[in-house]
Parts: C-alpha cells; sequence; structure tokens
C-alpha cells in the first residue's frame, strides 16, 4: 500500500519494495525497489506512487503469456493442438493438425477470426482446373518449369498446340487460344476498304437520323450528306432536308461503292430511298 509521509521506504507498490531513494545524474528522485520476483528495480517516484510503475516487468510478461485455450477446438481443416513459445504480433502461436495431414504453425488470432482454415491443400484444391474448358484451351496439369510466377497450367488448343496459361487469364477470358485465334481475320480489306462495313445497312448508334452517312447540323439547320470510302472522306453536299441529303447519299454509293463490290464479287442488294 501507498505510504501516506514522505519517508516511503518499506512501503509496497504493486510487487515493488522500496529500499531506498536518491538523486540520479540529471536530478530527478528515483528508488530502488525488489521485485516478487527477486530482480532490483529502478524507477521514478512519479511512476512508483502514481502506479504506473508495479513491477520489474515480470508482470507483463504474465500477462503476455496469458491466452485463450483454444486446445482441441476446429477451425476449417485445421485441429488446434498445443499453444506453442512462437509468438506472431504478441499473440501466441499454436500448432495445429490439417485434415489432409500436414502439421502448420497458425497464431491465435489467425484461427479464431477465420483468417486461416487449412495448410494451404484447400487453395490448391480451388486451383485444380484439370480437363477443363476455356474457349479453343483445354486445362491439362501445372506448368511448374517457371519458379516464384503466378501459377500456370499447361493447356491444348484445339489446333493441336500447346501453351502456358496463368489461371488468372484463364479464369477472366483474357486468353482463349495459344494465339491462333488472333490470327484469323474475319474481314475482307481491299484497298484499306472493309467490304463487310462498306456493305453494311446497319446504321451507327450515334447516328440520330436513322440514315446511314446522314447527319443533322444544328448550327445551319440542315442535314449533311458525307461517304467515307478507301479512306477518303467525300463531302456530299448541305441539304434542307432530310429526303434529299439522303438521295446525294444514296447516288454516291451507288457511283463508288456498287461497282467496287460488284468487281470483288460481293452482292450488294439495297433498296432505294423510297423519297427519291
Amino acid at each position: 500500500m501507498k505510504g501516506t509521509s514522505k519517508n516511503i521506504i518499506g512501503h509496497k507498490f504493486g510487487l515493488l519494495t522500496v529500499l531506498r531513494e536518491y538523486r540520479n545524474e540529471k536530478g530527478y528522485l528515483v528508488y530502488e525497489c525488489i521485485c516478487e520476483c527477486g530482480t532490483i528495480k529502478t524507477a521514478y517516484k512519479s511512476n512508483i506512487v502514481s502506479g504506473r510503475t508495479k513491477s520489474c516487468g515480470c508482470l507483463e510478461e504474465k500477462n503476455r503469456r496469458k491466452y485463450r485455450d483454444i486446445s482441441g477446438r476446429r477451425f476449417g481443416r485445421l485441429i488446434a493442438n498445443r499453444p506453442t513459445e512462437h509468438r506472431s504480433s504478441g499473440s501466441i502461436v499454436w500448432e495445429c493438425s490439417c485434415d489432409c495431414g500436414n502439421t502448420i504453425l497458425v497464431s491465435g488470432p489467425n484461427l479464431t477470426r477465420g483468417f486461416t482454415k487449412s495448410c494451404g491443400c484447400y487453395n490448391l484444391e480451388k486451383k485444380d482446373i484439370s480437363n477443363q474448358r476455356f474457349g479453343k484451351l483445354t486445362s491439362l496439369y501445372p506448368d511448374t518449369s517457371v519458379e516464384n510466377l503466378p501459377q500456370k497450367w499447361i493447356c491444348r488448343c484445339d489446333c493441336g498446340n500447346l501453351c502456358s496459361v496463368s489461371i488468372s487469364n484463364l479464369k477472366n477470358g483474357h486468353t482463349q487460344s495459344c494465339g491462333c485465334l488472333q490470327k484469323i481475320d474475319y474481314r475482307t480489306l481491299i484497298d484499306g476498304t472493309c467490304l463487310e462495313i462498306i456493305a453494311s445497312t446497319k446504321v451507327p448508334v450515334n447516328n440520330r437520323s436513322g440514315i446511314k452517312g446522314v447527319s443533322y447540323h444544328s448550327r445551319s439547320n440542315s442535314w449533311i450528306a458525307k461517304l467515307t470510302f478507301k479512306g477518303v472522306d467525300y463531302y456530299l453536299g448541305k441539304y434542307d432536308n432530310i429526303t434529299d441529303a439522303a438521295k446525294a447519299r444514296w447516288e454516291a454509293e451507288e457511283r463508288l461503292v456498287r461497282p467496287f463490290l460488284e468487281n470483288n464479287f460481293y452482292l450488294y442488294d439495297r433498296e432505294k430511298d423510297k423519297h427519291k
């Protein structure tokens, strides 16, 4: 208990008993105390009488060694066997047995909070994609030729080639072939012009006129007709009404595009504008 007089020699504060007092080299009043564990401890008077210092440090060690006993409890695939002398951020590290037979060390918080549920075998099982299809690829077996890289799998492409692809690229669809799929060109290009695009009557989504190559110019309150062919932009004029603009566009297609398509054996059937 704390003494009421200034002389507290022999008084006990926590686990400490005051032996003597003196001033240190800086002139501060300090107490030399003996702890219940037998260790001599020197501390400032203010820390002793205020209760901030209660032991030589052994009390903190005792408190630190207190732990929640989770022996025999199951956490996912792990069973906590016994506490070890190891610490992780001040927490007890437990020896655990996994259902697969492995033994690992896991900190108590990682077990109780569900951060660690296996020795790692569960993640490996989730990564097993044997004989699964990803586009034109079929995964065969893990690629162990390169270490310290994201896990890759050897895959067989429908074309017969083998390739190594990371699991992430397979699952998110970024890689769907050995590369042969990219080599297929579905466009027919002649003189820099795509036949499929030039022959299509589909109106672009950003076209508000409903007629390919015709747009409204708000400043002049008029309709403009244009045509892009073989890399050249043809300005077909500005018109007061959409009918005349559509007619100009159709005539340009008949003059430029139709012969081009016919010469390249591409059928081009298009209904003339009803407002001609």
